[in-house]
């Protein structure tokens, strides 16, 4: 299996490689740098490796913007509080997870954070069929779409008169 993901270009904003390069330049450190794709037959696409990026400021693009490629921002965090401030302060808020011994930092974690689906000690891995999926702000706006949800939003209801 291919460690690389196509990403679709339909014109609308910038590319992954874009969003890359502007996290370069801002000064995140890059601790692996999937650019270029290694496969040969990967290089004619619109194909990216998994890119790390260390030493992420929480106003950085690559931080703000919601990059669907295989990209992760690692901002650091002292504390509760502003792991917090950080995570609250994108866009976006699809999916969110924190790795913790204190239930109560992961309840405290849970209530006060933006985001739609909250993973404790679990990496935010998506959705599941028989949960409601979807995120708050700008991410996965609308009905959820799994669970018993997906019955209003894969549904639409019609009235239908019929005269004799």
């Amino acid at each position: 299996m291919s460690h690389a993901s196509q990403i679709a270009t339909a014109g609308v904003g910038p590319s992954t490689s874009d969003r890359i390069e502007a996290g370069k330049r801002e000064g995140a450190r890059v601790v692996r740098d999937g650019s270029a794709p290694a496969k040969p037959e990967l290089k004619a696409g619109y194909f990216v490796e998994p890119t790390i990026f260390t030493d992420v400021e929480p106003g950085m693009s690559v931080a703000q913007e919601e990059i669907f490629g295989p990209v992760v921002s690692i901002i650091p965090a002292n504390d509760l509080e502003s792991a917090l401030a950080a995570a609250n302060s994108v866009g976006y808020g699809l999916s969110s997870s924190i790795y913790t011994r204190d239930l109560r930092t992961a309840f405290r974690y849970a209530e006060e954070s933006e985001a739609g689906m909250l993973h404790v000690n679990l990496p935010t891995v998506g959705g599941e069929a028989h949960v409601p999926f979807g995120g708050v702000k700008d991410s996965g706006l609308g009905d959820r779409e799994c669970g018993t949800a997906a019955f209003d939003f894969f549904t639409e209801e019609r009235v239908v008169y019929v005269g004799y």
